[in-house]
This record gives structure tokens, sequence and C-alpha cells, in this order.
């Protein structure tokens, strides 16, 4: 039986030195047709530095706090549009619709327009289109407010990269009982966390360690991807 393609993904950046390490990693991975990898950066536009800001936003359990922002790391954002990877809207300020005053039309509907409001000046206007809801909750606000504005909506598989104190042989081990797992006609997206240690130091590792095994890294492309 033929193995699995597998797509990469990385969200919550732009973030200085760990978005960098990771594009450096990518230039050096190859894809199954032998060019150079391209990946899928579903980025933030202004995520909240204020401890209380923080808190509005952010899910009560959530220890992450050091997220990305185009509008403070613009030439970030560009160092990654500009290498060819795909971008996708991951919100503005990553909120957990849970919370009562972010479950709201209005609400999410700002998420995704300012969201373009701040890219747009960055990276001119996005051909893509293509969205990842905060915490992957999906809800019928967010499907609306997608479908009204003519986004496709994008999920994946997490390979865990974002569980406290994760190790690398975890999330070998993790991506590779995905991949094996895969029976879908369509090739499996792994999410990654631009923040996360063992992403930004180990990605290359983790991704040859996959090849090898026999599973097929491919362009990142929603084209191939079942999208919302």
């Amino acid at each position: 039986m033929e193995s699995a393609e597998f797509m990469l993904n990385f969200d919550d950046g732009p973030l200085p030195d760990k978005t960098e390490r990771i594009l450096e990693m990518l230039a050096t991975l190859r894809s199954d047709d032998g060019s150079p990898i391209k990946a899928g950066f579903f980025l933030l536009a202004d995520a909240p530095d204020e401890f209380w800001q923080q808190r509005m936003y952010y899910a009560p359990y959530e220890l992450w706090t050091d997220k990305g922002s185009i509008a403070k790391y613009p030439e970030i954002a560009r160092r990654i549009q500009n290498a060819g990877h795909i971008i996708g809207n991951h919100s503005t300020h990553h909120g957990w619709l849970r919370w009562p005053w972010l479950n709201t039309p209005q609400a999410v509907l700002g998420e995704f327009t300012e969201w373009e409001a701040i890219v747009k000046p960055v990276l001119g206007t996005s051909n893509s289109h293509l969205f990842r809801p905060p915490y992957f909750l999906l809800n019928a606000i967010v499907r609306n407010t997608a479908r009204q504005l003519g986004y496709r909506i994008v999920m994946g598989e997490s390979v865990g990269d974002a569980i406290p104190d994760v190790t690398l042989l975890a999330i070998k081990a993790k991506a590779q009982s995905i991949l094996m797992a895969w029976k879908k006609p369509y090739p499996c997206l792994l999410i990654f966390h631009e923040n996360r240690p063992v992403t930004y130091m180990h990605l290359d590792e983790i991704v040859r360690n996959l090849q090898w095994l026999g599973f097929r890294l491919v362009h990142f492309d929603s084209k191939r991807l079942r999208t919302g």
C-alpha cells in the first residue's frame, strides 16, 4: 500500500528568531518532487502583549503567551511570503471563542476583517483566503462568517507540540502514528506551532524521520485538502 502524503503547517507566528529558524530549516527540506518544500503559515495579525489583554482573549488554560504579530514583525511576514510559503488567516488576536464576549457575530467578524486591514499594507491583498480558528474552535458563527467573506476553513492534525514539556521523542511518535493511520484520499496536514522549542529547534529532524519511514512530504496546497 502506498504510504501517506503529508504537508507542513505552522500556527501562531510570526515571531523573531523562532520563525526565522523554521524558515531556514524548511529551505533544507525537499518535497517528494525534489524541490524545496513550501509550507502553510497561519499567522496572527496583532496578538496581545499585556497580561490582562491576553487573559481577555486567550483560553483560560493557555500557558504560551509568546504569540506572533504581523503588526509588530512585518519583515518576518514578508520573508515567509518571499520564500514562497502560503499565508493564511489565524485571526487577529487568537481569541478563545468560548468566552461569551468573543463568541458573537460582531466579534468574530472583527477577527477576520481586522486581520485583513493589518495584513494588506504588509503583504498586499491575500489571494489564498484561508482561515484556521484558534484552538480549532469551529462553530456556526465562524462557519457563517467565513462563508460570508469568501474564506475556506482549513483544519488539520496537531502533532502535539503545544503540550507542556512535550519531548522530541513524543512528537516523532505522534506524527508517525497520525500518518500510519491516515486513510483519507488527500494529504495529511500536520500542524506545528512556531513558538514551541521542540518545533523551532528540531523541525528538520522530525520531518526527515518521517521521510525515512517512507511518508511522502508534499507542498502545502489547499486545493488538495478538504476545506470548509
